[in-house]
């Protein structure tokens, strides 16, 4: 792995990345606005999952789903531009692992959403209770990204060496 990462500190990327005052720090910006909307809209979509505000009709919270995925896109192309700025320092930070598996598993959990409980959701009336399936999809949406969240925030503590 050590190749592929000395590699990357020759490239392009990182050069933009750490080049310049404020790379870095644009790029801080726009990774915590793009956490705050995908954090933001599945917080609606999955409290409302779970049985929260059923009064609120389910197409209706389905539109927030292309600012989350939006969102995610933001946070995605940031966090790659951190990787490249510094790969060594993320790479040995078991903090980085630990959000970076719960991405993953956050990414499965949608694709069970997508696949499997948004069929049905779009057939439900607009106050019908939803499905188990859906609860537990809106439950573990909430603790993959919290975790994320978490881990994020923690990288600068419990990285290598234990913080």
């Amino acid at each position: 792995m050590h190749h592929l990462y000395d590699w990357m500190l020759t490239t392009w990327l990182n050069k933009l990345v750490l080049g310049y005052p404020w790379s870095w720090p644009t790029l801080e910006s726009l990774h915590f606005l793009g956490l705050c909307v995908l954090m933001g809209a599945l917080l609606v979509m999955d409290l409302r999952l779970i049985g929260f505000q059923r009064t609120i009709p389910l197409k209706a919270v389905h539109s927030l789903m292309p600012w989350a995925i939006a969102a995610f896109a933001i946070n995605l192309i940031t966090g790659v531009c951190f990787f490249f700025g510094d790969p060594y320092n993320y790479s040995g930070n078991w903090s980085f692992w630990a959000k970076m598996i719960l991405v993953v598993a956050a990414g499965f959990n949608f694709l069970l959403y997508f696949f499997a409980v948004e069929p049905k959701l779009l057939r439900l009336g607009p106050h019908d209770p939803t499905p188990g399936l859906a609860k537990v999809v809106g439950v573990l949406s909430l603790t993959f990204w919290f975790g994320v969240l978490a881990f994020g925030r923690l990288l600068p503590y419990l990285g290598t060496g234990g913080g």
